[in-house]
C-alpha cells in the first residue's frame, strides 16, 4: 500500500473511532456522526449525517442517539414518510430530507419532533399535501417544499405551523392565480417571508415573477386556461386497419375540483359502447395533480374514423386536444414493394 492509501484508510479508521466515541448508540454504519463543539459534553448534542448512502426508508429513530439535534437524509431514495417515522427524537431541531423519492406523507409523519425548527422536504415527488402532515410542529420556523409536484397550495396547509417565519414553495409548475391568494394574503398577514427562489410557472405571462413581489390582484382565475400539462397520446394522424385495437389516452394538469376531461368524436360526447367497441375508462388523479382519462378503441371499425377531441372544463375556461384517425379495409389495396440502397443508407 502506498503512503496516501495508508494515509486515507488511517483518516478513515480515525474519522469511525472519533464517530463511536461520539455516538456509541448509533447503530448504522453508512451514517456520520459529530458533536457540537459548543454544547457542554454533560449536554452533548450530535449531528447524524446519512447522505447519499441509498436508503430506501427512514431509519428507525431507536438506531439514533437521542441527543441528536441535526439529522440529514438527503440525496436517498426515501419514497414514503409514514405516521410517526421520527417518534423520539424530542431533541430534533433540524431534519434534511432533500433529493430524495417522497411522494406520499402520512398524516402525523412527524409527529413527537417538538423542537423542529427547519424542515427540508425539497426536490421530492410530493403532490398531495394536507394539514395533517404538519401536525405536531410548533415550533417549526423555516420549511421548504421547493422542487415538488404540487401546482398550488392553500393557507390552511399551514394551520398547525404557529412559528413559520421562512417558506419556500417554488414548483416547475406553480400557478399563480386565484388559488394562491389565500395564501399570499395569510404570508403578508403574518409576516412569513417567502424565499426569493419561489417563482411563478403559469399563468404564461407570470411566468419568472417572484411570489413574495406579486400584488393580490395579480392572482386572478379570469384568463385563458393556462396548464402546465395537457397532452393527448397519440397526438399525430393514425393510420389503423379495422379490427385493430388503439388506446387514446389525455392528461392534464389538476388545478381544482371543476377540472374535469371529457371525449368528443366529430363533435359529439363519447361515453362507452359496448356494442361498438368502445370503452371509456374512469378517469383517474394522480397525486392530487395530474387527471388522466383513457378510450380503449378495441376492434376497430370504420364508424370510429374522423376526429377525436379530449377537452378540459373548468370554471376558469375550456381547452382541447384533437387527433384524427384514418381506418384502412382490410382488403385495401397495397402499394409494390420498393428499395433504394445509395451512399446514404438502404431505404425501403
Amino acid at each position: 500500500m502506498g503512503a496516501l492509501g495508508f494515509l486515507c484508510v488511517t483518516v478513515l479508521l480515525l474519522e469511525s473511532a472519533r464517530s463511536y466515541r461520539t455516538c456509541p448508540d448509533l447503530i448504522v454504519e453508512s451514517c456520520r456522526c459529530a458533536a457540537e463543539r459548543s454544547a457542554p459534553r454533560s449536554r452533548q448534542r450530535v449531528r447524524v449525517v446519512c447522505v447519499d448512502v441509498e436508503l430506501t426508508d427512514t431509519l428507525p429513530p431507536s438506531f439514533l442517539p437521542n441527543r441528536t439535534v441535526s439529522l440529514n437524509l438527503s440525496n436517498n431514495k426515501i419514497a414514503l414518510l409514514r405516521n410517526s417515522s421520527f417518534y423520539g427524537l424530542a431533541a430534533l431541531e433540524k431534519l434534511d430530507l432533500r433529493n430524495n423519492l417522497i411522494s406520499t406523507v402520512e398524516p402525523g409523519a412527524f409527529r413527537g419532533l417538538l423542537a423542529l425548527r427547519r424542515l427540508d422536504l425539497s426536490n421530492n415527488r410530493i403532490g398531495c399535501l394536507s394539514p395533517e402532515m404538519f401536525v405536531g410542529l410548533s415550533r417549526l420556523s423555516k420549511l421548504n417544499l421547493s422542487g415538488n409536484i404540487f401546482s398550488t397550495l392553500t393557507a390552511q396547509l399551514f394551520t398547525h405551523l404557529s412559528a413559520l417565519k421562512y417558506l419556500h414553495f417554488g414548483t416547475e409548475t406553480l400557478v399563480c392565480d386565484c388559488q394562491l391568494r389565500g395564501l399570499f394574503l395569510w404570508a403578508q398577514h403574518n409576516s412569513i417571508r417567502v424565499g426569493t427562489g419561489t417563482l411563478c410557472a403559469f399563468p404564461t405571462h407570470l411566468h419568472g415573477s417572484e411570489f413574495h413581489r406579486l400584488q393580490e390582484q395579480q392572482l386572478r382565475c379570469d384568463g385563458p386556461l393556462d396548464l402546465p400539462l395537457f397532452q393527448l397520446i397519440p397526438s399525430q394522424r393514425q393510420l389503423v386497419f379495422r379490427g385493430d385495437r388503439l388506446p387514446l389516452q389525455c392528461t392534464a394538469s389538476y388545478l381544482d375540483s371543476s377540472v374535469e376531461l371529457r371525449w368528443h368524436h366529430n363533435g359529439h360526447p363519447v361515453a362507452t359502447q359496448e356494442d361498438m367497441s368502445i370503452f371509456v375508462e374512469e378517469t383517474l388523479l394522480h397525486d392530487c395533480c395530474l387527471l388522466t382519462s383513457e378510450v380503449i378503441l378495441s376492434n376497430i371499425n370504420t364508424v370510429i374514423a374522423g376526429s377525436w377531441e379530449c377537452l378540459v372544463t373548468s370554471s376558469r375556461g375550456n381547452t382541447s386536444r384533437i387527433m384524427e384517425i384514418v381506418v384502412v379495409e382490410t382488403p385495401a389495396t397495397y402499394c409494390p414493394a420498393d428499395r433504394v440502397s445509395n451512399n446514404k443508407g438502404d431505404y425501403r
